[in-house]
């Protein structure tokens, strides 16, 4: 007799999957290549790689540690007061994050064929913060586009990647616990919820928020695994 589940998880097992959680300043990406993941984010700030990884409890000290996940560190530029220079200054930002940003998924996915999946915008970002990130978005979704064709990529709703994990309104803690919890099959995610676990009263504070980069990278991960539900 077959075994449905088995047949199921050796399809997977076939394809790249990329799940990205993109914003201006902590772009998040999860990769699930042949039966494994990989994590990796992108910090862009006005501190120093060495200032951010101080304290040695926080999660880009402990998180620079594992094999699974890659940090990219980017200095925040200085904006000038023209508004002439501040948009020449803005649009060299924007390509710099997405270039830097997409080249590291593609130096993990190699010569494989891959789909992608990024959470489309949140419409709760206003004035030129919404305005800002479109443009930067659309800069990748070029480069996505030209990579793969627009048939292996996917834009799915925020609301639609919460309800899959727990429900559309769900909270950044939520969405931490939910995966801490989380059975994921003996993969290599395993150890990465279970350092969540360990650290759960660390990295999320009395009033539930998630200490950065994490909550960009749990989102980046249920992108991916929504992805890999949609695709069965």
């Amino acid at each position: 007799m077959i075994d449905i589940y088995k047949v199921i998880l050796n399809f997977i097992n076939l394809r790249t999957l990329v799940g990205i959680d993109f914003s201006l300043n902590s772009p998040a990406f999860c990769i699930y290549k042949n039966g494994r993941y990989y994590l990796g984010t992108l910090t862009r700030s006005e501190r120093s790689e060495e200032s951010l990884k101080k304290n040695k409890k926080k999660p880009f000290a402990v998180l620079c540690e594992m094999d699974m996940v890659e940090m990219i560190f980017m200095d925040k530029e200085k904006m000038p007061e023209s508004y002439v220079e501040k948009e020449r200054v803005k649009i060299d930002s924007f390509d710099n994050i997405v270039r830097l940003f997409w080249n590291k998924i593609l130096d993990i996915v190699g010569d494989d064929d891959f789909s992608v999946a990024i959470e489309g915008l949140s419409f709760s970002s206003n004035g030129n913060a919404l305005i800002d990130i479109s443009m930067a978005t659309g800069l990748l979704r070029r480069d996505i586009i030209k990579k793969i064709g627009r048939e292996n990529f996917y834009v799915f709703s925020p609301a639609a990647i919460k309800k899959f994990a727990i429900k559309g309104n769900a909270k950044k803690h939520e969405l931490y616990a939910v995966l801490m919890n989380r059975e994921h099959n003996g993969t290599n995610l395993d150890s990465f919820t279970n350092i969540l676990n360990d650290n759960y009263l660390e990295w999320v504070t009395k009033s539930y928020a998630v200490n950065k980069p994490l909550d960009d990278i749990i989102d980046s991960i249920w992108v991916c695994l929504f992805l890999e539900n949609q695709i069965i």
